[in-house]
């Protein structure tokens, strides 16, 4: 056999030994980057009616919030403005004649869905539609029951990097423990989180 044929026949068989290894050698997969939705970029907080920003302020101070934040107070551009506070017990009377009278009408008030109906203690939270604040027959039902409509107060909370005022994240368990502990507190009725999603 000739020099020349002896190193092709040796780098044929090297790279068919190659191949076969890299069939059995796993490549390490890159743990750094953590997963987009486990990072929470922010919460969006949900008051009752009436709180001021410095009653914000310090319900916040009462939690381990992990890192620095930017608040923002009564940031409400969404269709969650208006509530009603509804005690338990008469509930069923007065959704049966709210239920009436919106068939009647025609006319959405109150939103339904079992993400809008919040339980705070012996009350039932139901969020109402703009439309429902300026309507007469609605406002006589709850005149009737000595219900008011009120206005959310919902704050945004930022977190941010420790070196400086850009936006950062937390995270997501962290996220939820700060959900749990602000939602126990009687002016809070929800928190949602803000993920940070990369592209």
């Amino acid at each position: 056999m000739s020099k020349i044929n002896k190193v092709t026949i040796f780098f044929i068989i090297f790279f068919i030994f190659v191949m076969i290894a890299g069939r059995f050698i796993k490549t390490p997969v890159n743990t750094s980057t953590p997963d987009p939705e486990s990072q929470v970029g922010g919460l969006y907080i949900q008051f009752k009616d009436g709180i001021s920003e410095p009653e914000v302020k310090v319900i916040l101070q009462n939690i381990n919030m992990t890192r620095n934040y930017r608040m923002e107070y009564d940031t409400n551009k969404t269709d969650e403005r208006y509530y009603i506070m509804v005690d338990k017990h008469n509930w069923d009377v007065i959704r049966n004649e709210l239920n009436k009278a919106m068939r009647e009408e025609k006319k959405d008030w109150i939103v339904y869905s079992p993400a809008h109906i919040i339980r705070k203690g012996d009350y039932y939270v139901f969020t109402v539609s703009e439309q429902a604040t300026k309507d007469e027959k609605f406002l006589a039902i709850l005149d009737k029951y000595n219900i008011e409509v009120k206005r959310f107060v919902w704050c945004k909370i930022r977190f941010l990097h420790s070196d400086g005022s850009l936006t950062y994240w937390i995270p997501k368990e962290d996220a939820i423990r700060i959900k749990n502990e602000l939602e126990k507190n009687e002016n809070v009725f929800t928190v949602q989180l803000s993920y940070i999603y990369s592209n």
